[in-house]
């Protein structure tokens, strides 16, 4: 895959449906070191050589898949070497991987504070929930994002466009570039977590 860089955030799908998640470490044009994230440590202890899998990576070109062979099994610094084969195909022009997070902030709905907490998170949107889960589908809210968490407090407006009973989904409207940069390193760090 041309387009695979350091610090790609990498999805790889095994034969049986299992997904591991990671970031690409390092690469060369015949194979990728995978730094594997915290949570997919377990699946990827049963990995073996030549097990084969689909891998999404999201790149600057949006997300790109190919197929790929495992090379090396997961090592002491939690790393997994795969072959680097060609990109089969662009998936979608434009994806943001999400995360799991519970960290607190707060929205302005209807001129209201209500305190939240997060359920996932990435750099197109935020699943939360919060004690009032009164919302409708294109509700407009404010996310007030905590200083503490990411460097510096900012805000956005977004859209509500999903309601479950044990979360809701706003997509964001107005989200500064360097805004969106830090919760893409927020992202990244949850990813490589230890």
């Amino acid at each position: 895959m041309d387009e695979i860089r350091k610090n790609h955030i990498v999805q790889m799908e095994l034969k049986n449906g299992t997904c591991l998640d990671g970031i690409v470490f390092d690469y060369t044009f015949d194979r990728v070191l995978v730094l594997i994230a915290y949570d997919s440590l377990q699946k990827a202890k049963e990995l073996k050589e030549l097990d084969e899998l689909l891998v999404n990576v999201s790149t600057h070109l949006g997300l790109k898949r190919m197929k790929s062979h495992v090379i090396g099994c997961l090592n002491k610094n939690n790393c997994i070497i795969i072959e680097n084969t060609e990109t089969l195909a662009v998936v979608q022009k434009r994806q943001h991987v999400r995360v799991l997070s519970n960290i607190e902030f707060s929205i302005v709905r209807n001129g209201a504070f209500l305190q939240c907490f997060c359920v996932n998170i990435s750099a197109g949107g935020i699943a939360f929930w919060c004690n009032d889960m009164n919302f409708e589908i294109g509700q407009k809210i404010s996310i007030n994002f905590p200083e503490d968490v990411f460097g510096k407090a900012f805000s956005c407006t977004a859209e509500i466009i999903k309601i479950s009973v044990s979360s809701v989904v706003a997509k964001y409207h107005n989200l500064l570039p360097y805004d969106e940069d830090r919760i893409v390193k927020y992202v990244f760090k949850m990813i490589a977590k230890k």
